[in-house]
């Protein structure tokens, strides 16, 4: 049974993967929008459906649910070309996919008639491949006028949906964003100290890797604080403190982010109950050192 006429505004790695899975649910594709001719072609081959359109304006046209997966700072300025060019029908539904922008973004669509909101799968994608598995495996994150039937569109896309408050969404982004983007960097960190060991970079990644799926195996396992392990869960100072001044001797510009990142690792094993005060209150007292200007406090 159709659920309707689905149509794409930007329909780059992820609208085309949000797109093909609806199709599998039952919607029918309309039109298809993106940066030039060219790609809206492509997209429509890759979707299995439509037909490419010059805008968003006319990829609302006839359209029951429309995606607005575009980049976030052209989230407003397509809302109000579709607005402008009156092409949504009263009832339909408008989406848009960013992490950090509310339904708000899409206020335009509404004197119109339209219900807007936002649905965000909590995933990273670096392309096309396997980005539709990734959805069906992600949590999808959405809020708006007509919560049911956003939750619906979440459902049918194969993800687990929660309802987020509107007011909520950049933290919850920023939330997000410190895990993996800031996770990633974090990785970077220790690949470059591996490399000042004498490590190939290459190789170190690839040594890391195996660490890093079992940190993620711990946290599904136990959760936090109980998956954090190391000198710091161990109350080890010395080895902290050989950390700190080995990192300044060497790559003083990279110390304030280890320890910093260290300082929060103290906060989680205190709150857990697994760090003895007294070996907390040292490797806090060896991380102010650090905090000075470099070099300066002996660290």
């Amino acid at each position: 049974m159709s659920r309707g006429v689905l149509g794409v505004a930007g329909a780059g790695a992820v609208g085309t993967a949000l797109a093909r899975l609806l199709l599998a649910a039952g919607w029918r594709a309309g039109g298809v929008a993106c940066r030039t001719p060219e790609s809206a072609e492509r997209a429509v081959r890759r979707i299995g459906g439509g037909h490419a359109v010059r805008d968003g304006g006319e990829a609302a046209r006839g359209a029951d649910l429309l995606l607005l997966t575009v980049p976030d700072r052209a989230i407003r300025e397509v809302a109000e070309a579709v607005a402008a060019a009156t092409t949504l029908h009263r009832g339909a539904l408008a989406l848009h996919c960013s992490g950090a922008l509310s339904s708000d973004a899409l206020a335009p669509l509404r004197p119109g008639g339209a219900c807007v909101g936002s649905l965000h799968p909590l995933q990273t994608f670096t392309g096309a491949e396997g980005a539709e598995e990734r959805v069906r495996k992600s949590f999808l994150f959405y809020e708006g006028d007509d919560p049911d039937r956003i939750r619906a569109v979440a459902l049918d896309l194969g993800g687990r949906p929660v309802l987020i408050r509107p007011e909520g969404k950049v933290l919850y982004h920023a939330g997000a964003a410190a895990a993996c983007n800031l996770g990633v960097a974090m990785v970077d960190l220790g690949v470059r100290l591996m490399s000042a060991a004498g490590i190939d970079r290459q190789e170190a990644l690839k040594a890391l890797l195996p660490l890093l799926r079992g940190t993620v195996s711990s946290l599904a396992a136990v959760g936090l604080p109980a998956a954090l392990t190391g000198p710091v869960a161990r109350g080890d100072v010395e080895t902290v403190a050989g950390h700190l001044a080995a990192i300044d001797a060497g790559f003083p510009e990279l110390l304030t982010t280890y320890a910093q990142a260290t300082r929060h690792a103290v906060r989680i094993a205190s709150e857990g109950g697994g760090l003895a005060p007294d070996a907390a209150r040292a490797i806090l007292t060896a991380l102010d050192r650090c905090s000075q200007p470099p070099r300066a406090a002996g660290c």
